[in-house]
């Protein structure tokens, strides 16, 4: 059974969408783009899978016909207005709609957008999942790839003797309700009806791009922390940021949640240089890196899996349990640990950009912007130019 664990905050998150848009040069026969996205699809057993809640547990459920959806729409629509429009309706997952296709044709581009459940996979993985169409678009095989799940599957050592005494805590105090798919719907109808998301995006070029490289090179930081840095100084208000962490292995592209997480707490210091902040940035972020990488993810599987829901219920005031409450604090959903900026770097996108006749000219990269983080960054390298994309919730 492909249990859900250590994705199991994703499941009644109302807000955990993941949406890529590629861009092909030229125009593209939208049929068999469609076609591919179908292959693609049959691929990977994600696309092909349902979630399924049995008495508090919940896992993946493999079908013999995917239940994602593909929609061809008209020439010059905008894909943001689309992407507002959807995030709006509750994914069907428990029905087996993990990823919804939008295809955008034109005479100079054809976009192809994949909005996904993140219990689709991660950032990454909807980028393979590119690959996967662009292979099936040029009549290239596919290669079937299973559900690649952590479950209850990591190191025991790292984790701090508090987490796991409020983990056991917990398991004592836990009375486990269970909720319904009904609560799913009706928390994810209650969000949407108060929230609007706001996307926007730029694409810096081949020579602005190359220059933040060198420049990070030369203070002696990653590009990663050098872009964190660059968001602290333009928002000096901002200092809690969070930043995902790809645990995937080399080549593996499975449709799959391998991201962990980490935070960092920074004021970006004016009577500083810039260097001298990126420099200190970076040092946090390494520290953080080396000590607690896995951190989130065995908290999360040593906690009751109800509880994790409940979190998300209580949230957005759809379950009133004083444990839920307390813990949603200590996860980040409420109170001094959330978030002020979530940044999610998927660094230079590693996949090909031409497949034969084929094109990839940009990817849009824009992550969810889930409960725990109050304004989210995108960032994605294609053909040598850096793409930043900004999702943030307006009330």
């Amino acid at each position: 059974m492909n249990e859900i664990v250590t994705e199991r905050s994703n499941l009644f998150e109302p807000n955990v969408y993941i949406t890529v848009c590629a861009e092909i040069e030229g125009k593209v026969c939208p049929y068999k783009l469609s076609a591919a996205v179908k292959q693609a699809f049959e691929a990977n057993e994600a696309a092909m899978s349902k979630i399924v809640l049995d008495h508090g547990f919940a896992y993946y459920e493999k079908m013999s016909v995917s239940n994602c959806k593909i929609e061809i729409k008209n020439e010059n629509e905008n894909w943001i207005e689309i992407v507002n429009q959807n995030e709006k309706i509750p994914f069907a997952i428990d029905q087996g709609e993990l990823l919804r296709v939008f295809i955008i044709p034109s005479e100079d581009k054809t976009q192809i957008i994949i909005m996904a459940h993140h219990l689709a996979g991660d950032g990454k993985s909807i980028i393979y999942f590119v690959k996967d169409i662009m292979n099936a678009l040029s009549d290239r095989p596919l290669n079937y790839k299973p559900l690649t799940l952590l479950e209850r599957n990591l190191p025991q050592k790292g984790l701090s003797v508090i987490a796991k005494l409020y983990a056991r805590y917990c398991k004592h105090k836990w009375n486990t309700p269970l909720f319904t798919w009904q609560d799913y719907y009706d928390l994810h109808k209650k969000y949407w009806k108060i929230i609007s998301s706001d996307i926007s995006w730029e694409t810096l070029s081949a020579r602005e791009t190359q220059r933040i490289k060198d420049h990070a090179k030369q203070i002696g930081c990653s590009v990663n922390s050098y872009i964190v840095t660059l968001f602290l100084q333009k928002y000096p208000n901002l200092c809690k940021v969070g930043i995902p962490v790809s645990i995937r292995q080399d080549k593996n592209e499975a449709m799959s949640n391998l991201t962990s997480g980490i935070s960092i707490n920074y004021k970006y210091n004016v009577e500083k240089t810039f260097a001298e902040n990126a420099v200190q940035v970076h040092k946090k972020i390494t520290r953080k890196l080396k000590r607690y990488k896995l951190f989130v993810l065995q908290f999360l599987a040593r906690m009751p899996m109800t509880l994790i829901d409940a979190v998300l219920l209580n949230t957005y005031n759809s379950c009133c349990e004083r444990l839920a409450e307390k813990t949603g604090k200590v996860m980040g959903y409420s109170g001094k640990n959330t978030k002020d900026l979530g940044i999610s770097n998927l660094t230079v996108i590693d996949i090909p950009t031409s497949y034969g006749n084929y094109k990839i000219s940009n990817i849009i990269f824009v992550p969810p912007a889930v409960s725990y983080s109050h304004n989210i960054i995108g960032v994605s390298t294609v053909n040598g130019r850096m793409t930043i994309s900004y999702h943030n919730i307006i009330k």
